[in-house]
């Protein structure tokens, strides 16, 4: 099998639970596997501060002007949200006698 997307290029992917696609940049092709059905990439987007592990399959390279992509805002992570609701409903606590 040899890939279909290469380092740098510009590409669309829809991500799970999202209704429209999103622009990102092929980071790197992941090394073949032995019985896999696809070869996979690490894709990244402006707006979100990690890297996704995506197989090719999912991937689009038909990209559309940058301007026609909506910029979504980067989410609480589950951590991140679970550490704001606890520090800001816990009462405050006794010093120790």
């Amino acid at each position: 099998m040899s890939f279909k997307f290469f380092v740098g290029q510009a590409v669309e992917y829809t991500p799970i639970g999202e209704r429209t696609a999103g622009l990102y940049k092929v980071m790197r092709q992941m090394p073949e596997e032995e019985q896999a059905f696809d070869l996979k990439y690490l894709i990244k987007s402006e707006a979100e501060a990690y890297e996704r592990n995506v197989l090719e399959c999912q991937l689009s390279s038909d990209v559309s002007a940058e301007s026609e992509y909506v910029v979504a805002k980067p989410r609480l992570s589950l951590g991140s949200h679970r550490a704001y609701t606890l520090k800001n409903t816990r009462p405050p606590r006794r010093p120790l006698r």
